[in-house]
Order: C-alpha cells, then structure tokens, then sequence
C-alpha cells in the first residue's frame, strides 16, 4: 500500500470509519470500519470517538508491529470458520 495520510471520520450512518485523506475533497474507500453500539454510545457520550481512534490506532500498530503475535497453531486454523471472539 502507497503512504498516504489517513483519517478518522464518522459518516452520517453512525459508523466510523479510517480511510486514506483525500487530497480534492472527495470520499475515499474505507480501510476499516467500526459501528459502536447506541448503548454504547450513550454510556461513554462523547468519548466514544476516542474509544474508535484507539482501536484504529491499536489495529494500526499491529499492522506494523515486528513482533509475531500468532504462532504455528494459526496455520492449521486458516481453514476454520468460525467467528473469532476477543475476551
């Protein structure tokens, strides 16, 4: 993927989303993106957005990271389908 700039931006459906910043103003296709709960939303009011630029950040970090997070146990799961669940 080239350099660019990215941005954190909440659309006007709620979700969040990180994209690469555009030069001439228009939208460009997201990288990711995060939809926060209304509940979730309400409890933490504004600091929501922050909750999403962590997350970002975090997601973005391990992009880059040198560090090997997975072990050999994470080839023989590729095949698996189920949903992966963080606790």
């Amino acid at each position: 993927m080239k350099e660019s700039y990215l941005e954190i931006v909440e659309l006007d459906n709620g979700d969040i989303v990180l994209r690469p910043a555009s030069e001439d103003g228009e939208e460009t296709e997201p990288l990711a993106t995060l939809q926060i709960s209304d509940d979730t939303k309400s409890y933490l009011k504004e600091r929501y957005f922050e909750l999403a630029k962590c997350m970002f950040h975090a997601g973005i970090d391990f992009v880059y990271s040198d560090e090997q997070t997975f072990g050999e146990e994470t080839e023989s799961l590729e095949g698996d389908m189920r949903p992966k669940i963080l606790h």
